[in-house]
């Protein structure tokens, strides 16, 4: 029987293989399609330290640049152009489509999340995660990873009444989110240029937002 001690270590390696740069940057390309078929499109830069800390900046549309998001562990602040200060915002509202700010500012697990159960499915471990903190995006998720490779297969993402409300498929540098109470309804978010870039401690403040 596999203990809790070693899904811990599954989930670190699955963080591990998310990302292997401690400082760095990478562009995401959000396309959000609904069931009769529309689609929209917004492209960000990502900007990260460790496992806590990042900020977002929005680069397409042209209506939405100079907009920057600040996540720091669980808390999260949006920057405005129009605004005179950034506003706090929550992790799970919606940026596009069916992926919430969340989604895009955080890559790590095991910040947010600690195992409580482990299972296997064929060739994959399957791991149940309970938020560390009320204000996480998801209270709870059910996440399969590959037992060779350690890469997230897919995702069952659940609210506090036990919900489930999202489905994330992952393939390589693609990451598809479907509404499960919507069906039809889905976000992709595709990554690319993932280097290593050195951000400075300053980038990750409240007041360096929109001004670097």
């Amino acid at each position: 029987m596999k203990t809790l001690a070693f899904a811990l270590l599954i989930l670190t390696r699955v963080d591990a293989y998310r990302n292997a740069l401690d400082t760095f940057a990478v562009d995401i390309d959000l396309t959000s399609i609904t069931a009769d078929g529309h689609s929209d499109n917004s492209k960000f830069r990502v900007y990260g330290k460790g496992s806590d800390r990042s900020v977002v900046e929005f680069t397409a549309p042209q209506t939405e640049k100079g907009k920057y998001l600040l996540m720091l562990r669980d808390a999260m602040w949006i920057y405005m152009p129009s605004a005179s200060r950034p506003i706090r915002i929550s992790p799970l509202q919606r940026l596009m489509g069916q992926a919430s700010n969340g989604d895009v500012a955080r890559t790590s697990f095991t910040v947010d999340y600690t195992p409580t159960a482990i299972d296997e499915d064929g060739d994959a471990w399957v791991l149940d995660l309970a938020a560390k903190d009320p204000s996480v995006a998801y209270n709870r998720v059910r996440l399969w990873v590959d037992k060779k490779t350690y890469e997230p297969r897919r995702a069952d993402f659940y609210v506090v009444s036990g919900k489930l409300i999202k489905r994330a498929t992952y393939h390589a540098d693609t990451i598809e989110i479907d509404d499960v109470l919507r069906p039809g309804n889905r976000t992709v978010m595709r990554y690319s240029n993932r280097l290593a870039h050195d951000n400075p401690d300053r980038m990750f403040t409240k007041d360096a937002l929109g001004k670097w």
